[in-house]
């Protein structure tokens, strides 16, 4: 099986807010892009948290998060995994630069994009104050897209 490795980070100067994923899926790392595939909501959630108008452009996605004092990163560095889902990594290396990052970034606030990308941060770089939310991914079907959309804007940028 082949070794696929994660994204650079996304992150500029004001980011405050550290949003980690597990591991970019197949259309992901076919796109070169964070949440690629257009079944995953985190690109939809975050154009209406911030009451903007949705773009399929990856340079206005951007610029959304960068605006916003946002940054996306993944726990994993590297691994071996067929197809996208979380239960199928496997060998993988931890981003265990995570810690200096956050610290040296100043970042304020760590979420996950789900309870598997905290589950991966806490097996196999430590223990850290956790804000897990709802993954955007279309495997999450616990929660429909507003119970989503809401649980994400409520903890990015709190109540109405």
């Amino acid at each position: 099986m082949k070794m696929y490795k994660a994204f650079l980070p996304l992150i500029e100067k004001n980011a405050r807010i550290l949003i980690l994923g597990t591991f970019p899926s197949v259309v992901s790392r076919e796109k070169g892009e964070y949440y690629g595939n257009a079944q995953n909501k985190f690109w939809r959630i975050m154009f209406e948290i911030f009451d903007k108008e949705f773009s399929m452009d990856y340079y206005e996605k951007r610029k959304l998060i960068f605006e916003n004092g946002i940054a996306l990163w993944d726990v994993i560095e590297s691994c071996e995994i067929e197809g996208s889902l979380d239960s199928a990594i496997k060998n993988q290396k931890y981003n265990e630069k995570l810690p200096e990052f956050i610290k040296e970034k100043g970042i304020e606030k760590v979420l996950f994009n789900g309870g598997k990308a905290y589950d991966f941060y806490k097996r196999g770089i430590g223990k850290i104050e956790k804000l897990i939310l709802p993954s955007t991914s279309p495997a999450n079907a616990r929660m429909n897209y507003i119970e989503k959309l809401n649980v994400w804007k409520e903890t990015i940028i709190g109540g109405d």
